[in-house]
C-alpha cells in the first residue's frame, strides 16, 4: 500500500506523456503528408464560395464582443440555475441565495441596458 500514491502519479504522468506524444505524432504526420503547392487562389480570402466583398482585414466593432460577453454571462447563469434548482427542494436559505444571485445578475443586465449595450446600431 505504500506505493499507491506514487503509482497513481505515474499513471497520470503516463497519460499526460501519451497525450503529448499523440499530439506530436499528429503534427509530424501532417507535416509529412500535407501537400504544399500554394497559389493565388488558395491564398485569397474565402467568403462562402463567393468573391470577397471589401477588404479581408477590416476592424470589427466592439459591439459584437459586448453582446457575445453578455450572451456567455447569461448562458452560464442559466446553466447554474438549472444545476441549483435540482438541489433546492424547499430550502428557504437556498431560495434566498438563488434570489440574491439572480438579483446581482439582473443589476448587471440593467446596467448594460442603461449604457446602451443592448441597442443594435448599424
Amino acid at each position: 500500500m505504500n506505493g499507491a500514491p506514487a503509482q497513481g502519479l505515474l499513471f497520470v504522468g503516463g497519460f499526460v506523456a501519451a497525450a503529448i506524444a499523440f499530439i506530436g505524432v499528429v503534427f509530424v504526420v501532417n507535416l509529412l503528408l500535407s501537400p504544399r503547392n500554394p497559389n493565388s487562389s488558395k491564398n485569397a480570402a474565402f467568403e462562402c464560395g463567393l468573391d470577397p466583398a471589401g477588404q479581408p482585414w477590416s476592424a470589427q466593432r466592439m459591439r459584437f464582443s459586448t453582446v457575445a460577453m453578455l450572451l456567455v454571462l447569461f448562458d452560464a447563469e442559466a446553466i447554474l440555475l438549472f444545476a441549483v434548482a435540482t438541489r433546492l427542494r424547499g430550502s428557504l436559505l437556498g431560495l434566498a441565495e438563488v434570489g440574491a444571485f439572480i438579483a446581482f445578475l439582473s443589476l448587471g443586465l440593467v446596467y448594460a441596458w442603461r449604457k446602451g449595450a443592448l441597442e443594435w446600431r448599424l
